[in-house]
């Protein structure tokens, strides 16, 4: 049985496009779920890269959604808005197929871990069952904000939630927040409008484990998180720049913000 697992995770690889290397004595590759945990390195489109994930089940569902989840309604940004823009509740809610039918404004934040060192960030490629973007490349955690939660609890919860890192509140730190629209469709949950004001947050792996006294552990979330894989800025910041279709889609000034921040956090090093 295992044999035939390792073979279709073989197939699977070289379907979506990775070359899956040996390592010693271990297969090292994609995980993803249902299939045996292997950890190590893939090369995808001539980028190396690092995976660090878990295969927790047979999920077919994204058990973090419920389509009668409580969203605060936000007021619709300045016309002049650039990009950014701040949140502001109207003192209305909606559950969450609502929200996304109707289009209504939302607040949601996007937590990004960096490592320094490296020179590399964290990204999650997105369940298959998600009701946006389901299997792209996005963020490395993110999450809507619950009604009467707050955007940093939500942050440091989601980093947790989908990626079973417990990261020290301070750490997590906000930068901007920016404003997206954006219009799609799945099989699944059919058409949506999603307009959201996101709380963008950055926590540097080099502080956190230095914090915690131990490495970072990455173990994603079965049902949310299809994989998690380190990638280079350089290369990061090229796929979002040039709205590659394996990425979530984000703004010119999204992306511009973001490793303007990344390098501040370097420079204060």
């Amino acid at each position: 049985r295992f044999v035939r697992e390792m073979a279709a995770v073989v197939t699977l690889a070289s379907i979506l496009g990775y070359s899956v290397l040996p390592r010693r004595t271990a297969l090292v590759g994609l995980v993803r779920r249902g299939f045996p945990t292997v950890s190590g390195s893939c090369k995808r489109l001539g980028k190396r890269v690092s995976l660090s994930t878990r295969a927790a089940g047979q999920v077919q569902e994204d058990l973090s959604y419920s389509p009668a989840e409580l969203f605060e309604v936000m007021q619709p940004p300045e016309s002049s808005h650039e990009g950014f823009g701040h949140a502001r509740p109207t003192g209305r809610t909606k559950p969450r197929s609502e929200v996304h039918k109707d289009g209504d404004w939302h607040h949601s934040v996007h937590v990004w871990l960096h490592d320094q060192q490296s020179d590399k960030v964290l990204i999650q490629r997105r369940s298959m069952y998600k009701d946006t973007n389901p299997g792209k490349l996005d963020v490395s955690a993110a999450g809507h904000i619950t009604f009467g939660d707050s955007s940093h609890d939500t942050a440091v919860k989601e980093l947790s939630e989908e990626l079973g890192i417990v990261a020290p509140p301070d750490l997590v730190r906000k930068y901007f927040t920016a404003v997206s629209e954006e219009k799609g469709e799945t099989e699944k949950f059919g058409s949506y409008i999603c307009r959201e004001f996101q709380d963008i947050y950055i926590v540097r792996k080099d502080e956190l484990e230095s914090k915690i006294g131990s490495k970072v552990e990455v173990k994603v979330a079965d049902g949310e998180v299809d994989e998690a894989l380190w990638v280079n800025t350089a290369h990061l910041r090229k796929s979002l720049e040039q709205r590659d279709p394996e990425y979530v889609s984000r703004t010119g000034s999204y992306v511009s913000a973001l490793f303007e921040a990344m390098q501040s956090e370097s420079s204060c090093q």
